[in-house]
């Protein structure tokens, strides 16, 4: 509504000459009255029988009572009030309501002389008009232009000559009497030439008054003066006649004047017009329709999120932007159980709909002849697909949610649960010294809640120990967190965290903010009946005590859970929701917080998006924008909770991981709480928006803020999926796996693991390869002052070992300088290592690595360790044979000399090259194998080493695998762990990577880049060794059981340990060419 006062009152003044006779009230009824105010961007409105102007009601009973005022205007005889006000042009500012009475005295024709008569007009150019009331105010354009204004209706007494008649007038007789309407003021024409503006009857021409013809039979009277505005004037007064008068006694007719006129009109080119481009705002991405009838909301939700997934589908979007289409001719809407399917049928522009055969994808099919006692069968409907059920959630906790979203957690139930297993394993990796914190990951970080609560409750009843109490005592810091969290049920986590908050010294708002502005009315219930049973408080109550003011009463209104659970939208009501909020806060001076309290608290998410709309409309402005102008601290922050949750509440928790972890430090409570509550519920929709929202992966976030175990434990639950193959192939995984098995079970997985595996590399021979071209290019990158590293390694790590053996043969050929040694001189660090080592076969690659672990002082066992035990009989035979040539020696004898004892024995062992290599094994064998191992080790005081070494480097791998299998039957125990604690240093090291390759290499080569890069520091001689070795093998494997078994990629291992063009060369060699941030 307007606010009246808002604007100053307008002023109602009559334009006349100055005079001292009649006073300010009485004028005459040619007097011009003129309404003005000093306001801008007004509009005035103004009556004249006393009566208040109504803007918005102008007519009353199909009568115009208020006028809208233009110019000024004369009024009629008698006594009249006009009562004026000023309206802005926005209707929303009104001012006071300015009345004046006049007192109009008629004039009469004998009075008043003629409009045209020169001697009435005034033309002193000093003579100014002046109001009584506001004397010291500028004059309007009319008032400059017209010093007096004659009485608009008065007769002319004589014909102007400007019009080319003679000057003998033409007197008509008297006729009947036109009648001038009648009304409370006269009309004023001020913008063109109004001829015979109230007409008359049909007839002959006759000259009239001051421009104007006469139509009729007989001679009228003479008309009423027609009033003329400033062009008219202007026009008569050009009428008159160049060159020839116009003959005598001719009459004046209209379409002379019109001739006279047009002849005189200048030609004006029309401007061009402007052509306003129509701009286009995509409507909000909300994640739920209003539905509901709303058939538009729903249609501009459909196309908010097509917009989106063809930024984010580049397919797609490159497909639907290509073609020009033209309106739709069809569109179908159907459910499909857990989704909608919209098909859209545009019109191809120029084609009609049904001209075209579509092509069949299949040939057709000829037809069958059947005989005639033979009916045609009916062909059978296709059966439908399955419809994809949405996903079980395991708890009956996380199905309380506010609203059926299409959610998923990452971690799910797992399919080979076993209780009492899952209860011996955790007991075991915290019995006696020390912990085996992967065996803990492995049960609690891979299985459901009710799968942990059983395991809970069954680690009681079988060791008589609480298992929360044990973990506990082996763990501590933020690893000890997730898994005491991992350990409770949801209600009970929520109700822990919410005590947390509250006792000893001050409060943590932002954990109750977090749990009771983002959990559902099911769920507040459930949590207060768990803070009661826990705790022996009531929640409400201490929630009292320990917040106050405003935020208080939010909080307490959340926990009475009285939200409407309703899924409609009442339209109308959100209406009126939304202009309550304004009124309570943008409209009045302060903020009513208990009315943003009282409907943020009790209405529905849908409905609240309703309202959260309508209130745009109303404000122009978001309510979240809103909230953060009207309040502070933790009312605001609570506030804005909600509004995020109704809105998203998957973007809501991505922002919240996000402060988690933004600048220095980590907030680790709110990243354990968010996690570890939100892992089986909707995690994988919030890493979805995280990665929108950061450009990264949650992933990438939690290893660049996190270390150790606490890092590992919440990998696993932000990635989800299966336990690591590393738990079913080792450790008492695998032997409670074996136990559970038949010997043709045992022999069937034998068979499987022996089969040969496709190994895929990541480095493939280039195509189009020329080495004379690529010499030239190294030559050049090498040449002058400087080095193009970018050429070198577009060069290096683009072409396979063949094709780089061959271009350091060509370079020596066309240069006659070693490529080896020039790109020594040029580079440096492990970036020149890794490149002059590239150019090496693989034999003599692993014959140098051998020669450069035995030479100098000391030994590096580790890299005779990886490349002894792990080649095959024919990589082992070509490493000898390289090994001679380039060095002149024996690799047997030089690995003897710089080792000793078991390990010696072990290495040359294994150089022999004399493992069968076959798929075959003998079952009977491999229990004859398996209870001489148990014989060596665990029931023999000491351990017979050449043993485990017969076995382990004489079997082949099909054996040995068996032999394993029954190894952990005899001894409960995996062969793995046996050789941790029966053997030490580098002949325990050997052993256990032989075990680990013949389980799986490509996992054990993961495990070793992995240590190459943990911790502080990186080993580049190990990172350099293997990529360089395995890139054209099997590093597609091996970045998969990488990113399997530690939850983040090769390549952002590889990123964060690693700079500078020896970074950008091991990202080109695993496939993954390096992008700067």
């Amino acid at each position: 509504m307007p606010s009246a006062g808002a604007l100053p009152a307008p002023f109602i003044t009559p334009l006349r000459e100055f005079s001292t006779g009649p006073t300010s009230n009485s004028i005459d009824s040619n007097t011009y009255i003129e309404i003005s105010t000093d306001t801008p961007n007004c509009r005035l409105y103004f009556t004249t029988d006393g009566a208040k102007p109504t803007p918005f009601q102008r007519k009353i009973g199909g009568r115009e009572i208020t006028f809208k005022y233009f110019a000024p205007f004369t009024l009629k005889s008698g006594k009249r009030t006009v009562r004026a006000v000023c309206v802005s042009r926005d209707g929303l500012l009104e001012s006071a309501v300015v009345s004046k009475t006049f007192n109009v005295n008629d004039v009469t024709e004998t009075d008043t002389s003629s409009f045209f008569d020169t001697t009435d007009v005034t033309t002193d150019t000093d003579t100014t008009i002046t109001s009584k009331s506001r004397s010291k105010r500028k004059k309007t354009p009319t008032r400059k232009n017209h010093s007096s204004m004659k009485e608009a209706w008065a007769t002319s007494g004589s014909m102007p000559y400007g019009l080319g008649l003679e000057a003998e007038e033409h007197i008509p007789p008297p006729a009947q009497s036109v009648q001038i309407p009648d009304g409370p003021f006269n009309p004023t024409n001020y913008s063109g030439t109004q001829i015979n503006v109230w007409g008359a009857p049909p007839g002959g021409v006759w000259p009239a008054g001051p421009g104007m013809a006469v139509f009729g039979n007989g001679p009228p009277v003479p008309q009423y003066p027609v009033q003329y505005g400033f062009l008219t004037e202007q026009m008569i007064e050009g009428l008159q006649p160049k060159e020839k008068p116009v003959e005598k006694e001719k009459p004046l007719t209209v379409a002379d004047i019109r001739k006279l006129m047009n002849d005189k009109k200048e030609t004006v080119a029309p401007k061009a017009a402007i052509e306003y481009q129509p701009t286009y705002k995509d409507p909000p991405l909300n994640a739920v329709s209003p539905g509901n009838g709303d058939f538009k909301q729903n249609l501009l939700h459909i196309y908010a999120h097509m917009v989106d997934y063809a930024k984010a589908t580049s397919d797609f979007r490159l497909k639907v932007a290509e073609p020009k289409m033209g309106k739709l001719l069809e569109a179908k809407f159907v459910e499909e159980g857990d989704g909608y399917r919209i098909n859209l049928v545009m019109a191809k522009p120029g084609v009609t709909r049904g001209t075209v055969k579509k092509t069949s994808a299949k040939p057709p099919q000829p037809k069958k002849n059947n005989s005639g006692s033979e009916k045609e069968k009916k062909k059978k409907p296709a059966p439908e697909p399955e419809k994809k059920k949405p996903q079980k959630k395991s708890d009956p906790y996380f199905a309380m949610e506010t609203e059926d979203l299409n959610q998923e957690g990452t971690v799910v139930e797992y399919d080979k649960f076993n209780a009492e297993q899952d209860c011996e394993v955790l007991n075991k990796a915290m019995k006696g010294l020390g912990t085996d914190e992967d065996a803990l990951m492995n049960v609690l970080c891979y299985r459901s809640n009710p799968q942990r609560m059983e395991i809970r409750s069954m680690y009681k009843s079988m060791f008589g120990e609480d298992l929360v109490e044990d973990i506990k005592g082996d763990t501590s810091g933020n690893f000890c967190e997730v898994l005491k969290g991992l350990l409770m049920a949801p209600a009970e986590f929520d109700a822990y965290q919410c005590r947390k908050a509250i006792k000893g010294l001050g409060t943590d708002e932002d954990v109750l903010i977090e749990i009771l502005c983002t959990r559902s009315n099911a769920q507040l219930q459930e949590i207060k009946r768990v803070y009661k049973e826990k705790f022996n408080k009531e929640l409400e109550k201490d929630i009292i005590g320990d917040t106050s003011g405003d935020f208080k009463k939010l909080l307490v209104g959340l926990v009475q859970a009285n939200r409407s659970d309703s899924k409609e939208v009442d339209r109308n009501k959100a209406h009126q929701d939304a202009k309550a909020l304004y009124e309570a806060g943008e409209k009045t001076w302060g903020t009513d917080e208990s009315r943003f309290n009282a409907i943020l608290v009790s209405r529905s998410y849908p409905q609240l998006r309703a309202t959260f709309e309508e209130y745009q409309k109303i404000s122009k402005k978001d309510i979240e924008d809103v909230l953060t102008s009207e309040m502070s601290g933790d009312l605001l922050s609570g506030m804005k909770s909600i509004v995020r949750c109704v809105r998203n509440k998957f973007h809501h928790f991505a922002r919240q991981l996000q402060k988690t972890m933004k600048g220095l430090g980590t907030d680790d409570d709110t990243l354990i709480r968010i996690i570890v509550s939100r892992c089986e519920n909707d995690l994988k929709n919030i890493k979805e928006e995280f990665e929108k929202l950061t450009g990264q992966t949650l992933e990438q976030f939690v290893t660049d803020d996190t270390s150790g175990d606490y890092q590992r434990a919440l990998l696993a639950l932000v990635v989800g999926g299966p336990p690591p193959q590393l738990a079913a192939k080792s450790g008492q995984g695998f032997v409670e796996a074996v136990k559970l098995k038949t010997e043709e079970e045992l022999d069937e997985e034998v068979r499987l693991e022996s089969e040969a595996v496709k190994e895929d590399p990541t480095l493939l021979p280039f195509e189009g390869f020329n080495p004379e071209q690529d010499c030239e290019v190294l030559k050049k990158a090498m040449k002058g002052f400087g080095t193009d590293e970018e050429a070198i390694i577009e060069v290096l790590s683009k072409r396979s070992g063949e094709q780089r053996k061959q271009i350091s043969d060509t370079y020596k050929t066309q240069f006659g300088k070693d490529l080896g040694k020039e790109l020594s001189s040029e580079l440096s660090g492990n970036f020149k290592t890794l490149c002059v080592e590239m150019l090496l076969s693989p034999a003599e690659f692993d014959a140098k690595q051998i020669n450069k672990a035995i030479k100098g002082l000391g030994t590096d066992e580790k890299a005779l360790i990886e490349i002894i035990c792990t080649r095959s009989n024919a990589e082992l035979q070509a490493i000898k044979e390289a090994y001679k040539t380039m060095y002149g020696k024996d690799v047997e004898t030089d690995v003897a000399g710089d080792t000793s004892g078991n390990f010696k024995t072990l290495l040359v062992g294994c150089l022999q090259g004399n493992r069968p290599e076959g798929p075959e094994f003998d079952r009977a064998k491999a229990k004859q194998d398996a209870q001489a191992l148990l014989d060596a080790g665990v029931n023999k005081w000491g351990t017979d080493e050449s043993r485990f070494q017969v076995i382990l480097v004489a079997r082949s791998y099909a054996q040995l695998r068996a032999t394993f299998q029954e190894y952990a039957k005899l001894a409960n125990k995996d062969i793995e762990d046996t050789i941790r604690s029966e053997m030490s240093g580098d002949l325990k090291e050997g052993m256990l990577s032989i075990v680990q390759v013949i389980r799986s290499k490509a996992t054990h080569f993961a495990k070793e880049l992995h240590r190459a890069m943990k911790g502080l520091g990186t080993d580049d001689a190990t990172l350099v060794r293997i990529i360089a070795s395995r890139c054209e093998v099997d590093m597609v494997q091996i970045k998969e059981e990488f990113q399997r078994n530690f939850k983040q990629s090769l390549y952002q291992f590889i990123v964060d340990d690693t700079s500078g063009d020896y970074r950008i060369m091991l990202c080109n060699l695993i496939g993954e060419p390096y992008k700067k941030k």
